[in-house]
Parts: C-alpha cells; structure tokens; sequence
C-alpha cells in the first residue's frame, strides 16, 4: 500500500490517479495506432477517450455516493467531489461511459456494434491499471487469506486495518492488517489478459460485428463475479443475496449472450462488414 508518490510544491501526487492517468494514456495510444491500422479515423480517437474517461469517472463516482451514503456523505456530502481519495464504482462508470459513447456513435451514423467492438478492447486495459491502483490505495481488499502464496497485510490505517479493527479481529495497535486475498491484482491480470484477447480477435475477426464486445461482456462478467466473492470491504446492499456488481454481472451475461447471436448469425446470412 502506498496511496501516495511525493509532495512537490504543496501538491500530493496521488498513486490512484497516477494508475488511471497512465491507463487513459496507454488506452488513447494503442486506440490511436489500431485506428490507423484498421482504416478508422484517428481524429475520433481522442473523442472517445475523452467521453470514456469523463463518463467513466463521472458514473463511478456517482454509484460509489448511493452506495456509501449513509456511512460515508450523509454528514459531509461535499466529501462526495473528492474523488482523488478514492471511491469508485467500475459497473456505475461503465454504464454512463456507455451512455455517452453508443450516444456519440449514433449521432456520427456509425454502426453501433463496430464502435462498440473497438472500444471495447481499451476498457480491460485501462480498468487493470485502475485496480492497480486500487491496490496502492488499499481498497477493494479480499477475504481473510492467512495461508495463502499470495495473500497481502495491508499496513495500520488502510481500509482492510480498519475494517478487521471494528470487526474485533486485531488490535488498534496492531501494525497491520491481517493477511487478505489481493483481489485487486487478480482482476488487474484478468483484465489485462482479456485486452490481449480483445486485441488479437479484433485483428482477425472485426467482420463480426458485435464479437469483440460479445467477449468482452462474457469474459468480464465472469471475472467480476467470481472477484465480488472474494472481496471483503463494505459494498453496499445485497440483492437476491448478490451484490450490486454481480448482478450487473449477470446482466452483462445476457446481453453477451444476444451479442453472440448477432455476431455468428450475421455471418451465416453473409451480412457482416469488413
């Protein structure tokens, strides 16, 4: 944990959003070299990163507010714009960077499934380094994993500290935490294996519209659900004993599911597009 870099001249840089600041770099980047590569405007590139980033952030934070009110902004509610101490839910950023971006496609008469298969390769990407940071921040900490390889104590004054202090499980003077599973880096390696993915179907199979986003609606909602299992910090209500992420996990299935469809069905009636 090491929530952050070094103090210059009065301004604390912070780990988290170093992780997301190089995320959106790396994510315009590659996006701006495989436009260019696959015949897309690269002018448009920027558009878009900018629309995932702001929408991204803007919904995240706005989920992560609901879900913690009560406990965390009822009595301070300007606490809620701070968002550089962390705070964000990926699903709610998701869902308004999806808003945003389908609204966009429509709006220039793109096909809505070609847009989305290209977009959809940079999220992984730039959610990896997220979670990276998540790790450096101490959030989004695992279960109790005192024998595992790879379990992680946080230090004194991290999330998992405090949560196992009120929770009885270790002293307040306790100098860490007890060991907990690193489900940040988990899903960090998850996603970054699913943009490796994403990448290479797109080079070879971009014909099938609505593919690249098919798997990558499967692939992270697996990934997802299996990570809100492992995961111990506060989340909010369940629902039909799920959380908020795994249900729209579940969702993200379905709509994976019709996406498949669409891709191979395309391809039987001879409609896809190169």
């Amino acid at each position: 944990m090491h929530p952050q870099l070094f103090t210059l001249g009065g301004i604390t840089i912070q780990t988290y959003g170093l992780c997301m600041a190089i995320g959106f770099i790396l994510c315009y980047t590659l996006a701006d070299l495989l436009a260019k590569r696959t015949g897309r405007n690269p002018n448009e590139v920027q558009t878009i990163v900018m629309l995932a980033a702001i929408g991204g952030v803007i919904g995240a934070r706005i989920v992560y507010v609901w879900q913690n009110w009560a406990t965390e902004f009822a009595e301070k509610p300007l606490e809620m714009f701070h968002i550089w101490k962390g705070g964000l839910v990926f699903y709610g950023g998701f869902i308004l960077a999806t808003i945003a971006l389908l609204t966009y496609a429509k709006l220039k008469k793109e096909s809505l499934l070609s847009f989305a298969d290209f977009c959809a390769i940079f999220v992984p990407l730039g959610h990896a380094f997220g979670r990276v940071g998540c790790f450096f921040f101490g959030c989004c900490y695992g279960h109790l994993c005192q024998d595992g390889p790879l379990a992680i104590a946080f230090p004194k004054g991290s999330p998992a500290w405090s949560h196992q202090v009120a929770h009885n499980l270790i002293s307040p003077y306790s100098s860490k935490a007890l060991p907990v599973c690193p489900t940040q880096l988990i899903e960090a390696a998850g996603c970054a294996l699913l943009f490796i993915t994403l990448w290479w179907c797109y080079a070879k199979f971009r014909h099938l519209r609505g593919l690249c986003t098919a798997i990558y609606c499967a692939g992270y909602a697996c990934l997802r659900f299996l990570v809100e299992c492992l995961r111990d910090d506060p989340r909010g209500d369940t629902y039909f004993g799920l959380t908020f992420s795994q249900l729209i996990s579940v969702a993200l299935l379905v709509a994976a599911a019709a996406l498949f469809t669409l891709a191979f069905k395309g391809k039987q009636n001879g409609t896809v597009h190169r």
